[in-house]
Parts: C-alpha cells; structure tokens; sequence
C-alpha cells in the first residue's frame, strides 16, 4: 500500500485521542510553576523514576558535561548542571520515555530522534545565549528538544505506518515529510505537538515553538521560534541524528540575519555541533 494512502482515524480537535500526561511530568511541571521550588524536591521527583534517573546520571557523566569526576547521584547532578537545565532535560527524556514504551519494534527510530532533538536543544541554547540569562537559555534547549514530539506522538498512533515514512525520507528526500503528513492524516507533526503541548499543559510558549518552527518567519513567530527553527536546520545539515526530513529548508540565509548573526557567528555555531558530535553518539551508545 503507498505510504501516503494510509489514514488514521484522528483529528486535531478537542476528541484528539492523545496519550495521557506522564506522572512524573505533571510533577515536574509543578516545580516548574512554583517559584519557590527547590533542588531537593526536583531531586526527589526523578530518584521515584529509575529510567529517568539513569538517564539523567549519563548526562551528566557524558563527554559534553566534561567535570573532574564522575557524577554518580542526582543531588550532585543537579547544582553542578544547573537546577534548570536538569529540569529541561528531565522534561525532555520524560516526553521521550513515554512514547519508546510499548514501541521497541520503533525505539531504533525514536532514538535517532531523539538524537536530533539534544542537537537541535543544545544549539538552541548557544544561540540563545549572548541575548539573556541562562535560565532563557535553558528554555531555548527545552524547546529544541521537544518541538518534533508530534512525531513521537505518530510513531505512537500508526506505529509500522510512520516508521515506513520516517525512513524512507532518508533514502528519498523528494517531498517534506510535514506535506506526505497533512496529505495522510490531515495535520502535520508541528500541528499535532502544539495541540499534545496545550493539553499536557506545557508552557504556552513552548507549544508556539513547536507549532511554528517550520514557519519562523511568518508574522507573530517570536524570536525563541526563530532560534529553534536555525538549530534544527544547522543540525539537520550536519547530519546529526534523523528527523525524519532531509530536503533542504529555504530560510536558513534568512533566519541568520534575523538573528543579526555574521558569518563568523555562524562557522562558529556549525563547529560547536560538529564537536557535538561524537559526544553526543557516545552518549547513545552508552546510554542504549
């Protein structure tokens, strides 16, 4: 059967049969809200998720968070990362732990997508940086590491389907992946995202991103969209990881001077994703 004849019986409205909120996110997102939140509550939430646990510790224990010795509980991890930066990568591997269970047929796929989530989310974050603090800048990664998880939520829903889709635009990269998805299921991923962001009920800010990283330069896309939208580009052209899209995106040029970057600016960010790299297989490997 054409991979573009296949439907799902879904809809992008209030009956959206999305997956639940995860436990532990809607406990992560409460510290997130509160001001008055502390390191040891976050702290306490992941050691009640083993798998989010370890995932966290191999972070922190990877090549790109280089420190003197090994990281071998969270409450070391988190002053040493930074409160919010352990928090967005909480979220993030959240998000993406949930959709893998129930799915290893997919987790090879997931993975690779989630490989280019970090890319894009650490990208994010250095671009960011010279324009605010550092708890913006750690936003900026939360963003890039969820603004695909519309995908994540179709490998859930038509799981042998979009595997098919996902890696044949790999080997064919003719059509964008978001057109062969509005065309099957009548939305694209950035659509389906921002509706599973409001009903999760993450940052309204977040679910912009998400539903407007393809479209950074229409009128109301804010700058944080902007950001995202050059991250996924850059990591995409160093091949990190897969997105599930490989045609070349037209408003790279043009997101770069909207960012008031200058060439060197630029090399400057595509050798830092570069020196990512290894560091960021590595941490697959060790963390598969």
């Amino acid at each position: 059967m054409p991979l573009t004849n296949a439907k799902l019986d879904l809809k992008v409205d209030k009956n959206l049969d999305l997956p639940s909120v995860p436990v532990v996110l809607t406990r992560i997102l409460e510290v997130m809200d509160d001001n008055d939140s502390s390191a040891r509550q976050l702290e306490e939430i992941i050691l009640h998720d083993p798998s989010l646990s370890a995932r966290i510790l191999k972070l922190a224990n990877s090549a790109f968070y280089s420190f003197e010795s090994e990281v071998r509980t969270i409450s070391r991890a988190i002053p040493l990362l930074g409160f919010n930066l352990v928090r967005s990568l909480a979220i993030g591997v959240t998000v993406f732990e949930s959709f893998l269970r129930g799915n290893r047929s997919e987790a090879g796929l997931i993975n690779r997508l989630w490989m280019h989530s970090i890319g894009v989310g650490m990208l994010a974050r250095d671009i960011w940086a010279p324009r605010a603090d550092r708890k913006d800048g750690e936003f900026a990664m939360l963003c890039g590491l969820l603004h695909d998880m519309g995908k994540v939520v179709l490998f859930k829903k038509d799981a042998a389907h979009y595997s098919r889709l996902f890696s044949s635009k790999e080997e064919a990269p003719v059509e964008d992946i978001r057109a062969i998805e509005t065309r099957t299921y009548g939305f694209d991923h950035a659509v389906l995202g921002a509706t599973l962001a409001r009903q999760w009920k993450l940052p309204p800010e977040l679910g912009r991103v998400v539903e407007m990283h393809h479209n950074p330069l229409s009128a109301g896309a804010s700058p944080m969209v902007a950001v995202v939208a050059l991250a996924d580009i850059m990591v995409r052209d160093a091949g990190l990881g897969h997105d599930g899209d490989a045609t070349a995106p037209e408003a790279g040029q043009d997101l770069v001077e909207r960012l008031g970057f200058s060439e060197g600016d630029y090399q400057r960010l595509s050798s830092g994703i570069e020196a990512k790299r290894q560091e960021i297989e590595k941490f697959f490997r060790m963390a598969g």
